[in-house]
């Protein structure tokens, strides 16, 4: 008992001493944090060499990308050698058999024999040309061996002055239509493409793309069997409205493409983007995101978006 006592002594005193250092030291709450948003730019806190234009409206033809490569002529060449030997042959084999006809039909110095072996000699003949034909245009497609040009064409090739590309498309890719031609370059160089003749259908699809595929020629510079090509063609569906603004205006962040528009208040607003085509004196963008009347930034966008980060953090832009 004289022990417990004591105890509570101590118990009180204590509980005593906090209550008194609670009254002289009150515990401040620490408030909720603040919602999670967007920190806003202000004006005033930038640099005064953000400058802004405002985006262009244009109408943007319609069309698809495509890629393939330059064909090695050298098989084309050598089947259609092959054609013009069975062609010659045909033709020769054609005119000794009416020859040998007219000398038996007149009773002249020509047995039903000879007339019958130039018979067998013009069938064979035209089997051959006609196996050879076939096969050049199972290989190479009709529309292109069919071209009245098709001679002159064989030549340019074996000389280099024009090349056979192939261009493939991804599947739901291809136009209604096959454009009369496509706007073809190397994929490995930043050189302005040049417009490439379409010939037609090439007669296989290619193994990895399952798509569409097209024969074309090129009489742009001279491009080696191999070259990777990169190409544009038009689909002929109706042209769409795109705003173009300099690419300097886009930033990228958090996998996605963006821009900052300057608001009434003098602060910037930061959109997200798509861009649908790189063009000469811009990029296109889809959708309804900026208008012609936004004020887009284009010089320091990315000095904006480094500035809002650090907001974001704590820090002072």
């Amino acid at each position: 008992m004289n022990k417990v006592i004591p105890s509570l002594l101590a118990g009180l005193i204590l509980g005593g001493g906090a209550t008194w250092l609670a009254l002289k030291h009150p515990v401040t709450e620490t408030p909720p944090p603040p919602p999670d948003t967007a920190p806003k730019i202000e004006a005033a806190k930038l640099p005064a060499q953000f400058t802004t234009k405002l985006p262009v409206s244009t109408l943007l033809t319609a069309e698809v990308k495509a890629y393939g490569r330059v064909l090695d002529p050298a098989p084309l060449i050598a089947t259609a050698s092959d054609l013009r030997v069975a062609l010659v042959a045909a033709t020769a084999s054609e005119k000794e058999f009416a020859r040998t006809k007219a000398l038996h039909d007149n009773g002249e110095n020509a047995t039903l024999q000879a007339v019958e072996t130039a018979e067998a000699a013009m069938l064979r003949d035209d089997a051959l040309r006609d196996a050879a034909r076939a096969k050049l245009a199972t290989a190479w497609g009709r529309p292109l061996v069919e071209r009245a040009d098709f001679p002159e064409l064989v030549h340019a090739l074996t000389q280099g002055e024009v090349a056979l590309v192939r261009l493939d498309l991804l599947p739901g890719d291809a136009p209604e239509k096959m454009p009369a031609t496509a706007q073809v370059g190397p994929l490995l160089s930043d050189a302005s493409p040049h417009d490439a003749e379409m010939l037609g259908a090439a007669p296989a699809v290619d193994a990895q793309t399952q798509g569409v595929s097209y024969l074309a020629l090129w009489r742009g510079a001279p491009l080696p069997p191999g070259t990777a090509l990169r190409a544009t063609l038009a689909t002929g569906a109706e042209p769409v409205k795109v705003m173009v603004v300099p690419g300097s205006a886009l930033v990228r962040n958090e996998g996605g493409v963006q821009l900052y528009v300057k608001t009434p208040d003098g602060g910037y607003e930061r959109r997200l983007v798509e861009v649908v085509r790189n063009l000469p004196d811009g990029v296109a963008l889809a959708g309804t995101v900026v208008d012609e009347n936004d004020k887009v930034v284009v010089t320091g966008a990315q000095q904006l978006l480094a500035n809002e980060i650090l907001s974001a953090l704590g820090g002072e832009p």
